[in-house]
């Protein structure tokens, strides 16, 4: 067992903001409140500033000219007043970002933030009002003042999204709540046919809401580059790269939220117990105007511990309070600008030590060919004797967090021997083969697998990286993109074998069926758009799903006749099941999944059904999420799954980078770049190419504008 010292974390973090103090900046550039906006053939903007500022200001233009409305609604949710325009069903929303004091932490943090941020926050807002000034009319009836430290109330709300999920499930016993999932992977430059570090980032989020991520290259002074995807309504990258390093984020991480179960007093509910004696609960009220109703007034409770995330139960005198280190935890944004400004891995690593992050699988790669892993998080050091993932006695100080966990502390590895990494959800010990970062090494809570042990992206990913000792750029696009089932041949194998024992008869006296073994035996094992025979097997292993779980087929494991005679039983009803919807069993995927909006619907590759990462669910590693199209039909259309792509080669000279997007750059239905990436790069399972130099850029502008933020 690796031994922790109980660490104070704050001290390390004055001196990573000191060495991060600006000190990296390039000289270049000057003060001129001037900024140019340019647009590629996609209508993705590309900002050159003068200033961190200018280039702030035309950053929060550009924004406003594609999705202004985002931004509000962006701005809405992470100060909790979304229910006084969209109404009730964001009332519980509204509290708990109220109850949390969202708005007030960020405006507290920015009385005392650096000038220069101060600057960059202020200039964002005046760009996109420079815009609404232009163009009233677009203004939407979500619109209201904004404030410069909102951009902060956006990214802390968006953070608090993972600690809140961790209470969430301490209060019902359950994992990953939130759902959501992602891929990264990254190989060393002795794996790679480009002689550098590869890395991938590849978020599957809901296609909805603060998710849907904003592209765009920026250039400014001190920040030198930004190249990636931002929040709506956020001025500061979200992931991708920098002018050195790379990052990629997906969901996974240390425990870094607790419930604790405190003793109140029957003769004053607002008081709990502690060390045996009664201390007083803060209580409060939180007022939520709500469109369309009455203000609905809400209660707090709020402990030393923490907050009550549900109501007292008097008869067994007792309330859950829900506890995380991200209460506390004022936004900074220093970080965001350490990690712009490291020229390294090991920079970037010390950046991440101001521990701002929610709990994620971090994988970096930088220009010198290093890769780098951390599953980083705000992590309680915790007392032994107690079960974590349930409510904790909290009536007594032997159960009391005694610290935070510094960087070190955390699941890592630096230049795996392999060559390559990737986590797609999945569990340290399965992100390369014989990973040396096993769940034996740390405390339980720090490793924190439970519902990302293993999965079938997780599986492709490393079988294809382990089997490619010198990947391609060709061979890395098609990976990103990659839209086969990891389990196809184990699957097909299984069929074989019922086919040709239990389901002899059956498959005699039914053509239509044995013709349906003949192709699923044939089959690629790819979910692609013109692939036919890929409808069959969907309906077939979701029928599948309902009478048995897959492990055993995934695994490889010899099924017992009774599970045979499921396999064929089920094929029997998809080969009806299908006739009866489709007239046929020879439908195209794309005829089915497909990806768009507004008029513009186009056939899709690639997978996710069943439901879930566990062995009753299908996704590959180009995932699509789907919902009804038209029921009648049997349509589809793709709703979550992978939507902010960004593929980077790391070359010494510089980065080579190209992103994708499921739609389209502007949220304007009537641009010509609503869905255009849909339809012509997505559906196609291609990339873009990120223009890396103004010279290279302005062989494809669109359209150019001078900006003036000081005007």
């Amino acid at each position: 067992m690796k031994s922790f010292k109980t660490r104070a974390i704050l001290c390390g973090c004055a001196a990573v903001l000191a060495s991060f103090a600006y000190g990296g900046a390039p000289a270049h550039a000057e003060n001129t409140g001037e900024a140019t906006l340019y647009r590629d053939e996609w209508g993705v903007p590309y900002i050159y500033g003068g200033s961190d500022a200018d280039a702030a200001f035309a950053l929060g233009y550009a924004q406003a000219q594609d999705r202004l409305e985002d931004i509000f609604v962006n701005v809405r949710t992470g100060i909790g007043r979304m229910a006084e325009v969209f109404g009730k069903e964001h009332v519980q929303s509204d509290y708990i970002m109220r109850m949390i004091k969202n708005e007030e932490m960020a405006a507290s943090y920015w009385e005392k933030a650096p000038d220069h941020l101060k600057a960059a926050g202020e200039a964002f807002v005046r760009g996109i009002e420079k815009y609404m000034s232009e163009h009233p009319e677009e203004a939407p009836e979500s619109a209201l003042e904004l404030k410069p430290w909102y951009s902060l109330a956006i990214m802390r709300a968006m953070i608090m999204n993972w600690p809140l999920g961790a209470i969430n499930d301490d209060l019902n016993k359950k994992s990953n709540t939130l759902g959501w999932g992602s891929n990264e992977w990254s190989v060393r430059p002795e794996r790679s046919a480009e002689k550098c570090a590869v890395l991938l980032t590849d978020p599957h989020l809901t296609w909805k809401g603060m998710s849907v991520f904003y592209e765009a290259h920026v250039y400014g002074d001190m920040i030198p580059e930004q190249h990636g995807y931002f929040l709506m309504g956020v001025y500061f990258l979200g992931f991708g790269h920098g002018s050195h390093v790379g990052w990629a984020p997906t969901t996974g991480g240390p425990d870094t939220g607790d419930v604790f179960a405190m003793k109140i007093n029957p003769q004053n509910p607002l008081q709990y117990e502690y060390d045996g004696e009664w201390r007083n609960a803060e209580l409060g009220q939180i007022e939520i105007p709500v469109k369309g109703g009455e203000t609905v007034k809400m209660p707090t409770y709020r402990t030393h511990l923490g907050l009550a995330f549900a109501e007292p139960d008097i008869q067994k005198q007792m309330i859950l309070v829900g506890a995380t280190p991200y209460f506390d935890a004022e936004p900074v944004l220093e970080q965001s600008v350490a990690m712009l400004q490291a020229k390294n891995a090991g920079e970037f690593y010390e950046a991440l030590k101001l521990n701002q992050l929610m709990e994620q699988n971090i994988m970096f790669a930088d220009r010198d060919g290093n890769t780098q892993y951390v599953r980083v998080g705000r992590t309680p050091i915790r007392p032994d004797g107690y079960d974590w993932n349930a409510p904790v006695p909290g009536n007594i100080s032997a159960s009391a967090w005694t610290g935070i966990h510094s960087l070190d502390d955390l699941v890592q590895i630096k230049n795996p021997p392999q060559g390559y990494m990737q986590n797609c959800n999945i569990s340290p010990q399965f992100m390369m083969l014989d990973s040396p970062m096993t769940p034996d090494k740390y405390p339980s809570y720090i490793y924190n697998v439970s519902w990302d042990l293993r999965n079938s992206r997780g599986d492709r990913a490393l079988q294809a990286l382990s089997e490619d000792d010198s990947l391609t750029k060709e061979e890395a696009m098609d990976l990103a993109f990659d839209i086969t089932e990891p389990y196809y041949k184990e699957w097909q194998a299984a069929l074989k074998a019922a086919a040709q024992g239990v389901g002899q008869n059956k498959l005699r006296d039914d053509k239509s069926l044995k013709d349906a073994v003949d192709r699923i035996l044939a089959w690629n094992g790819q979910y692609h758009k013109d692939n036919r025979t890929a409808p069959l097997v969907r309906t077939w292993k979701l029928l599948v799903f309902k009478e048995m779980d897959g492990a055993p087929i995934n695994r490889a494991k010899k099924l017992e006749l009774e599970a045979q005679m499921k396999l064929i039983d089920a094929l029997a009803q998809a080969v009806t099941g299908m006739k009866t919807l489709y007239g046929t069993t020879d439908v195209a995927w794309g005829d089915i999944i497909k990806v768009g909006r507004g008029d513009t619907i186009v056939p899709a590759s690639g997978a996710d059904f069943g439901g879930g990462e566990g062995d009753k669910s299908v996704r590959t590693l180009l995932s699509l999420g789907v919902k009804p199209l038209d029921e009648a039909k049997g349509t589809y259309v793709a709703q979550k799954g992978s939507m902010a792509m960004m593929l980077m080669f790391m070359h010494k000279d510089g980065v080579e980078s190209y992103t994708c997007i499921p739609w389209g750059q502007s949220g304007h239905p009537d641009s010509p770049h609503y869905m255009d990436q849909g339809e012509k790069l997505f559906s196609e399972r291609k990339f873009k190419k990120v223009y890396q130099t103004r010279d290279e850029l302005k062989k494809h502008v669109e359209s150019e504008l001078a900006l003036k933020s000081n005007g």
